[in-house]
């Protein structure tokens, strides 16, 4: 009994999106890390992610590593983690991951990232498969 309440109020004090869910679209692209050095972003969005940007919401992951050093890996969110995650609502409402893990499963030839994502913030908790097509951008960090 107590069992069944505790997940009852799991369940009632957070939304959780198990895939396919929520953010079924994703695209990754080229970031500029910590000191300049190279970063992964990953897009994830319940829309198609048009040139101009995705649709709220949204969820905006930035890896600390290159696109060639992804695919095998997991990269751990929050606290002297690899990767950070920010769930964003709307223009002024964002929140940031507090744990959680990336794991890339591959990068297939046409740089397209295939993994999934276990996120917690406060508001809720995102379980999700992703395929983040890779979009060529031209960055200059330093």
């Amino acid at each position: 009994m107590i069992k069944q309440l505790s997940v009852l109020a799991l369940s009632l004090g957070c939304s959780v999106f198990t895939a396919p869910g929520d953010f079924s679209h994703a695209v990754a692209n080229f970031q500029c890390g910590p000191a300049d050095g190279p970063a992964t972003g990953i897009t994830l969005a319940s829309e198609p992610i048009t040139p101009a940007g995705p649709k709220f919401p949204y969820i905006a992951i930035m890896i600390d590593q290159p696109l060639s050093a992804l695919a095998g890996h997991t990269f751990l969110v929050g606290s002297g983690g690899t990767a950070g995650a920010t769930y964003i609502a709307g223009p002024n409402s964002y929140e940031s991951a507090s744990m959680g893990r990336v794991i890339i499963a591959s990068v297939d030839a046409n740089n397209t990232i295939h993994g999934n994502v276990s996120l917690s913030f406060s508001s809720r908790v995102v379980i999700d498969d992703f395929h983040a097509v890779w979009i060529q951008r031209m960055v200059l960090c330093g």
